[in-house]
């Protein structure tokens, strides 16, 4: 079962994402509830066991602070070559 706002798979206990904490549907608090009276015994998943660190794994998504850094340190550039000739000359 996955989470419908992020995609992550969801735990088997408790009612929120454990990555991006949204709560789950009534849909699927009863497939839950479904599935661990089915399987008493089951696998933990890793981020229940060792808590959440996939976002070591995960891609870095691209924010408008990126390219904002990099306007900045190219305008920054712009002006030390613009001073540097109007020094030399």
């Amino acid at each position: 079962m996955k989470c419908k706002r992020c995609g992550h798979l969801l735990p088997y206990s408790g009612y929120t994402c454990t990555n991006c904490g949204m709560m789950m549907s009534i849909e699927q608090i009863k497939e839950q509830k479904q599935r661990n009276q089915d399987n008493p015994k089951r696998d933990e998943l890793l981020s229940e066991k060792y808590g959440q660190s996939d976002f070591i794994y995960k891609e870095r998504e691209k924010s408008k602070l990126n390219y904002l850094g990099i306007l900045f340190i190219f305008f920054i550039l712009l002006l030390l070559v613009l001073i540097g000739i109007f020094v030399y000359f």
